[in-house]
């Protein structure tokens, strides 16, 4: 199997598209039981559409961060190349994803570091996670480990 891209092959200022995806019931409910996330507002439509202001069950926050890395990790550039994820920050949820909703991410390449270890370097990326017609999920920013040539 190939490898992705190293540290040195990302640039500031970079960006990248995801595929979509179609987020179905069957994925909602396989995360709620898989997470234990068994409240009403993701898995009762009547309690959803009667009691929240979402009128309809939403996609639990977490399952959202989770796609949206899975998206990005389908590009392929951490094939083989990612060491860890250091951190997660500035989330910020801006709008419900639905199920029936498709989502897209674009991800910006915002800082990279070198380390004292020559062979790792650290790459912070930006998440911003939208709906087929560009409407607003939630951002955040993540740092990663990432490998460097030798």
């Amino acid at each position: 199997m190939e490898a992705g891209r190293y540290w040195e092959d990302f640039t500031v200022g970079e960006q990248f598209q995801t595929a979509r995806r179609t987020i179905f019931e069957s994925d909602v409910v396989q995360f709620c039981n898989l997470a234990w996330f068994n409240l009403p507002m993701f898995t009762d439509e009547v309690y959803a559409r009667e009691e929240t202001f979402y009128q309809g069950r939403v996609v639990p926050g977490p399952f959202i961060i989770a796609l949206a890395v899975g998206l990005f990790l389908k590009l392929g550039f951490y094939e083989r190349t990612a060491i860890s994820l250091l951190d997660i920050k500035n989330m910020h949820f801006q709008g419900p994803l639905k199920i029936g909703d498709t989502m897209q991410v674009e991800v910006k390449v915002l800082d990279k570091h070198e380390t004292k270890h020559p062979d790792r370097g650290l790459l912070t990326l930006h998440f911003a996670a939208t709906t087929s017609d560009a409407t607003p999920i939630m951002t955040f920013e993540m740092v990663h480990m990432v490998k460097r040539k030798s």
